[in-house]
């Protein structure tokens, strides 16, 4: 229970931040579209949290999209 929490707790961080990038349009300052969410971030958010969520952005700002 303990871990399902963590992971939980990890998605709803990592996903508000994507939120937040994609809510104030930040990524298109540096000439990039949003990130898309779909079930693939999410589990990359879950396992990395706020970690994973920045690898997301950093792959999407050099062209690599998931």
């Amino acid at each position: 229970m303990k871990k399902a929490m963590t992971l939980f707790i990890n998605a709803v961080a990592g996903l508000v931040t994507l939120w937040l990038l994609n809510h104030f349009s930040i990524l298109t300052w540096f000439g990039a579209p949003d990130i898309q969410i779909n079930l693939v971030t999410i589990l990359i958010c879950a396992l990395g949290g706020l970690p994973g969520a920045l690898i997301l952005v950093l792959l999407h700002l050099v062209g690599i999209t998931i």
